[in-house]
């Protein structure tokens, strides 16, 4: 590893991690003053946060890993109807904000919703629908929203197997079911942790939905700290706990894995053969498949079209394009940046033997699971601290200076490339572990730098992972909401936060209009990486063809 590779990992560390050193400087205010609103809050309704808490994520957990591993695991190794389509369609409910699919569920299915209302005059009066704002919906809406982090992963994984591996199981007489959890699980363990990962952190930091179900968790209470009771330092220390937490869970599955290796690129120039499934089992797995699709995308945007009946004044298109517009320029230059940093960071890890570097790998991956309004106030207040220091000098130098880090574009890519940084490493990090290193020792002994080797070999090799990075910090981009609320430029609105201002207010019929626009937005990307991984996809012909 170079001094100048050395120098720049520092410095991208500090970059990435300033605002999280100015969150354990709040937190040690905390510590230091002695908070009475801490101690209130860990003497009475703490604890049951916590738990609260540890259920959301645990029912998240297994819903996302049911309706993502298995799913893809059908359309990259099954042929049966429907299956190049739902390959894609499987992806779309990553475009739906999670609080614009409680909205949209809670309006159905309430006691005066049109879905309440049918159902009671089939099965009768005395019929109820349970209650969806409650833990159990939030864990169902955030599941319906977070599973295409998972599937998109683990696809990626079982397409990049080597066909050869399942053919040796199957030799040593175990079945298909067989064959995929001794087999073609473990070989995608990787993939599944990194897009579980993601899922976790994203609903340790959600507070849209949560809030609006009324269920308490750990980041309502953070926000509830800073917002309700004006004690930032207490809430800077929730946050910091929080954060404490996901590094710890990140380092005990790395720990978990061990030694293990999980190579499977070996094999890729044999074909992969798609089981043709009998009718029977056709239909049932089309079902299975095509159900998280139907929950999580086409019934909330049917219910977000039956809410455009109810607009009453007309919609400004005008507005409606310029909103689409900063959305899509922000998503497509905030994935730019994240991927460059998480090649170089992934990269680098791979090919240094320092601890600090893997410290500073594990240390950018929390931004992700940090709450976005407290993010926001941490970038905040060092941003503001630089403008007024430039501009005290400059009036000693009598300019004129207006502010230009707070309240600009810089600030929102800063912050997005903070916390969103992660979602590409995760991708990248995962395609990397597929790879085995005598390619790299075979490409060195051929003369090629480590710069090469990542230039002429590895690159290509990880088109898949690349694209699946880009397309997650778009999607993610585009959707955020507590950032882009604090530090967006005046007048500078995106498509979710004029969504969530019209949600907020009950105007349910305007929000429909921009929810769907993200929707329109998020589809760009999602069929970008279609087209990408057509090549990948169409080695896996079916066995019948």
């Amino acid at each position: 590893m170079s001094v100048r590779s050395r120098v720049y990992v520092i410095l991208l560390g500090l970059l990435l991690l300033l605002p999280f050193v100015c969150l354990v400087g709040m937190a040690a205010l905390g510590l230091i003053n002695g908070s009475e609103n801490l101690q209130h809050l860990w003497t009475t309704i703490l604890p049951d946060l916590l738990v609260q808490t540890a259920l959301v994520c645990a029912g998240v957990i297994v819903l996302t890993s049911t309706m993502g591993v298995l799913p893809a695991w059908w359309v990259s190794s099954h042929e049966f109807f429907g299956r190049k389509w739902l390959e894609w369609l499987l992806l779309l409910p990553m475009a739906m904000p999670s609080y614009v699919i409680a909205y949209a569920y809670t309006d159905a299915l309430q006691y005066s919703g049109w879905i309440a209302t049918f159902t009671r005059s089939v099965m009768g009066e005395s019929f109820r629908i349970p209650e969806i704002r409650s833990t159990g919906g939030a864990v169902l809406v955030l599941s319906f929203v977070l599973y295409p982090y998972v599937y998109i992963m683990a696809r990626t994984a079982f397409l990049g197997r080597s066909p050869s591996m399942l053919d040796a199981a199957r030799s040593l007489g175990h079945s298909a079911t067989s064959a995929f959890l001794r087999v073609g699980l473990p070989v995608a363990r990787p993939a599944w942790v990194a897009g579980l990962a993601l899922v976790l952190m994203e609903t340790l930091s959600e507070y849209g939905a949560l809030s609006y179900f009324g269920v308490q968790t750990f980041t309502t209470a953070i926000f509830k700290t800073w917002l309700n009771l004006g004690d930032r330092e207490s809430a800077a220390l929730l946050a910091v706990m929080l954060m404490g937490l996901m590094l710890f869970l990140i380092s005990a599955e790395t720990n978990a894995r061990g030694r293990a290796q999980y190579y499977t690129q070996s094999g890729k120039g044999q074909k992969l053969q798609r089981k043709k499934l009998k009718p029977r089992q056709a239909v049932w797995v089309f079902l299975l498949t095509v159900m998280p699709f139907v929950l999580g995308f086409v019934l909330p945007v049917c219910f977000l079209l039956a809410l455009l009946g109810d607009i009453e004044t007309e919609i400004n298109w005008a507005k409606s394009l310029r909103w689409v517009w900063h959305s899509s320029l922000l998503g497509a230059m905030a994935a730019g940046v994240s991927i460059v940093l998480a090649v170089f960071l992934a990269y680098v890890r791979r090919q240094s033997k320092f601890w600090w570097v893997n410290g500073v790998h594990k240390l950018v991956s929390l931004g992700y699971g940090a709450p976005g309004a407290i993010l926001a106030i941490a970038i905040l207040l060092p941003l503001a601290s630089v403008d007024e220091w430039v501009g005290n000098f400059s009036d000693k130098l009598g300019w004129n200076f207006i502010p230009v880090l707070t309240g600009s574009v810089f600030a929102l890519l800063y912050a997005y490339n903070v916390r969103f940084t992660s979602a590409a490493l995760q991708s990248i990090d995962s395609g990397l572990q597929q790879i085995t290193k005598h390619i790299d020792e075979s490409a060195r002994v051929l003369g090629r730098t480590s710069r090469q080797v990542l230039w002429q070999v590895h690159l290509p090799i990880l088109r898949g992972s690349l694209a699946t990075g880009v397309l997650l910090v778009m999607v993610d981009v585009i959707k955020e909401l507590p950032a882009t609320l604090v530090l967006r430029p005046f007048d500078f609105d995106t498509l979710a936060v004029v969504a969530y201002q019209y949600a907020a207010d009950e105007r349910l019929a305007e929000a429909a209009v921009p929810a769907l626009m993200i929707v329109a937005v998020a589809l760009v990307p999602i069929l970008l990486l279609i087209r990408q991984g057509a090549s990948q996809a169409s080695s896996g012909k079916s066995a019948s063809d």
